[in-house]
């Protein structure tokens, strides 16, 4: 009986070893493949495949009197809200609109904001108040799921709560004393705000705004009253200085672009870093801003540079006008170079005058738009304005111009991606570098998804209506199965083992 004890005791110990590594093993490479990002990659010229504002991709009905639940007027940016709902700034019948998943070919809206109804437009004439929007031009959810709307044509940013309710009353303003005050943008100051447009929330909560006319960027702090005065301005040297060439007696060093000046810019986006990005429309570039952020500090880094004749001379490293900007989620920029028709994708890791490395709405880098764009296709785009990713990968335009529309291009999930290091304030950190192979999936990835994107815990259905299940859940599971597995065998040998040491002391 002694010989037996001391043999079954080293056998379980070597099974229990065993086991304990298999396990650490497993969650090593659970945790490995759940936190390899996904390259989503996108092909020249791709054709979209979703339209909104349209019956189909190859209509382009502009009778822009019409107001209705599906027709759409110079629509501007569009965002995503957390339940995977597509927002639209229907910018000239000044309203923004709902659409909801799964989205088909002209579907309807079912929530419009900034008027009192689906089938009236928003801004008529007279003073402003908290249920009408005047020329709305671009959107950010906050980390509560409040949609924030540039009211261009008002020179204010209005907050709408959730839920949201078709008619329903802004809740707070920026840019003015309250709801229902004028603007005086004659004077650049910190409180007031002059055809303020793109709008992103930072990792603090605290809002950054495009405020284009006054040349500058600013940000107001979390939590927000009506009225408030902005904390920092990037493009002036501080929040009354409202300098831009051209303008009157502007001094001669703000003729020419430098590294802390803004022309007209038009949009702001964030990276994984925290680092701030504007299109800088009429200086032809994207720059990138550095935290901690201080007035008039310079530009770290810029994209993109103007091309040698507008529409003439194309290539992949320059940019027109740039209307709108975005990341996806493995850390690519992407920009609507919209006088050239087209959207332009920048891979990580970024570097000042790179070339793009994907082209949508033309077939290549040095081809412009046609003279007008009279005809709608599924690959052209008009006048592309605002950008947006949702949480399968895929990309939204808003194809303005002759056009009025909204288009869904198709994102490939092409496994996980290799990554490059990026320098940040003397911190090395690693990005993903997107691929550019198409190949069109129906496994889509869990993605870690920005304040205005994210996941829901469900499974989700792809815009063709086909289920979507999470490639990483599945690597998991089948680690998790082979464990179990081997687990089994260890046992059992280790039995047999025990069964050969019972026999022979019998």
């Amino acid at each position: 009986m002694r010989d037996i004890a001391v043999e079954r005791i080293p056998n379980k110990r070597r099974l229990g070893l065993a086991f304990r590594g298999l396990v650490l093993l497993s969650l090593v490479l659970a945790s490995g493949i759940m936190a390899a990002p996904t390259a989503y990659a996108f092909a020249n010229g791709q054709n979209a495949s979703i339209v909104l504002g349209q019956p189909n991709l190859t209509t382009a009905s502009r009778i822009a009197p019409i107001v209705n639940q599906s027709r759409l007027n110079t629509p501007y940016d569009v965002a995503l809200d957390s339940s995977g709902n597509l927002w639209v700034a229907d910018s000239a019948n000044s309203r923004v609109l709902e659409f909801k998943p799964p989205f088909s070919n002209g579907e309807s809206a079912s929530i419009a904001l900034g008027t009192s109804s689906l089938t009236s437009p928003g801004f008529l004439g007279g003073p402003p108040n908290g249920t009408v929007l005047n020329t709305p031009e671009a959107m950010a959810f906050d980390s509560s799921g409040n949609l924030w709307v540039s009211d261009t044509g008002d020179n204010r940013i209005v907050e709408f709560k959730a839920p949201f309710s078709t008619g329903e009353n802004a809740s707070l303003v920026l840019g003015v004393p309250n709801l229902s005050a004028e603007s005086n943008n004659s004077n650049a100051s910190a409180t007031d705000l002059n055809a303020p447009v793109g709008l992103a929330f930072d990792s603090s909560g605290n809002l950054w705004v495009a405020d284009s006319l006054n040349y500058r960027v600013v940000e107001f702090n979390a939590p927000f009253f009506n009225g408030e005065a902005a904390s920092v301005v990037l493009g002036q040297d501080n929040f009354t200085a409202k300098d831009f060439p051209n303008e009157p007696n502007c001094p001669p060093a703000c003729n020419t672009p430098t590294k802390a000046t803004l022309n007209d810019p038009l949009d702001v986006a964030f990276d994984s870093l925290g680092n701030l990005w504007v299109a800088d429309r009429n200086d032809y570039r994207v720059a990138e801003f550095i935290p901690p952020f201080s007035n008039g500090q310079a530009a770290s880094l810029f994209v993109g540079g103007a091309c040698a004749i507008f529409g003439v001379e194309l290539g992949a490293d320059c940019i027109s006008v740039d209307e709108f900007i975005a990341f996806d989620h493995s850390g690519m920029l992407w920009v609507s170079d919209t006088s050239n028709g087209r959207i332009l994708g920048f891979s990580s890791p970024l570097s000042s005058g790179e070339n793009a490395t994907v082209v949508l709405g033309q077939p290549d880098f040095v081809t412009g738009p046609s003279a007008g764009i009279l005809n709608a296709t599924q690959s052209d785009l008009s006048l592309p304005e605002g950008i947006a990713f949702d949480s399968l990968g895929n990309l939204w335009v808003s194809d303005s111009g002759s056009l009025n529309r909204v288009l869904e291009f198709p994102a490939s999930a092409s496994g996980s991606t290799s990554t490059a290091s990026r320098t940040s304030q003397g911190s090395t950190t690693t990005a993903p570098i997107s691929t550019t192979s198409l190949q069109r999936t129906t496994t889509a990835q869990l993605l870690t998804t920005s304040a205005s994107v994210q996941s829901t815990s469900s499974p989700t259905t792809s815009s063709g209506g086909v289920p979507e299940f999470p490639f990483q859940a599945v690597a998991v599971t089948t680690v998790a199965v082979l464990v179990v597995a081997t687990y089994v065998l260890v046992r059992r040998r280790a039995g047999t083992r025990l069964l050969t040491g019972r026999d022979s002391f019998a």
